[in-house]
């Protein structure tokens, strides 16, 4: 499990000695950077030109009518802070809150599940928080376009390797009886995703596909892996 660094972000940013506000008339490298974030994330359609303008500002406000704030057109020290979080899952490198996994343990279920019978409101396990917190991210309304396909191909991406990861570790936990039928199982996954196109759809069959799994591997009812039978949900 990767550690999560978000507040060291903060101690960082705040030790580079970076101003307490961000608004518009500030001009430099610190107003240049905040705009390749905007540009990347698709809140701004501008250059990069180290201006805090009125474009600059619409940006801004679009952000924070995104993280459901006042819309001031200005950023301080934590917004900052969030908006490298945001930067970071979209684009691939983790951020949260600095927990280890045994903190994890102790504070998130041991396997992801739904929260109803007909599969609606997933429920994160320890393990797949980073994938939470996209999906947070990627169900909040007014995402820009570029904002939501970033987000939901790195969740799709994250949960291809967890989905491979835990195929891997219920293989290495079953029969040699057992080990064919789940090659077979995760042969028709891999099938089944290559036929998929990116996107929406893509991303919430891959989540289905994720929970189901992780509840069959560890949910507090699952059988010894040696001795279940299915996995992973249907294919």
């Amino acid at each position: 499990m990767r550690r999560l660094f978000a507040l060291a972000l903060a101690l960082v940013f705040l030790a580079a000695g970076a101003a307490a506000e961000v608004k518009r008339g500030d001009r430099g490298e610190e107003v240049k950077t905040l705009q390749e974030k905007l540009i990347e994330l698709g809140f701004l359609n501008d250059r990069a030109d180290g201006i805090f303008g009125k474009k600059t500002e619409a940006a801004v406000k679009a952000l924070q009518k995104y993280w459901g704030v006042k819309a001031s057109g200005r950023l301080d020290d934590e917004e900052l802070v969030r908006l490298d979080d945001l930067y970071f899952l979209a684009t691939g490198v983790m951020a949260g809150d600095g927990l280890d996994e045994e903190e994890l343990r102790e504070l998130y279920p041991a396997s992801c599940d739904w929260e109803d019978a007909d599969a609606a409101g997933a429920v994160f396990c320890f393990r797949h928080q980073e994938e939470k917190w996209l999906e947070e991210l990627i169900s909040a309304p007014h995402a820009p376009v570029k904002l939501a396909t970033l987000l939901t191909g790195r969740a799709c991406e994250l949960w291809e390797q967890a989905i491979l990861a835990m195929y891997e570790e219920w293989e290495s936990n079953a029969s040699e009886a057992d080990s064919d039928a789940i090659l077979d199982q995760q042969i028709l996954f891999e099938d089944a995703l290559e036929k998929m196109q990116p996107g929406r759809d893509e991303y919430l069959w891959l989540l289905r596909q994720g929970i189901d799994l992780c509840f069959d591997l560890h949910g507090a009812e699952a059988q010894p892996l040696s001795d279940s039978e299915g996995g992973g949900g249907e294919q």
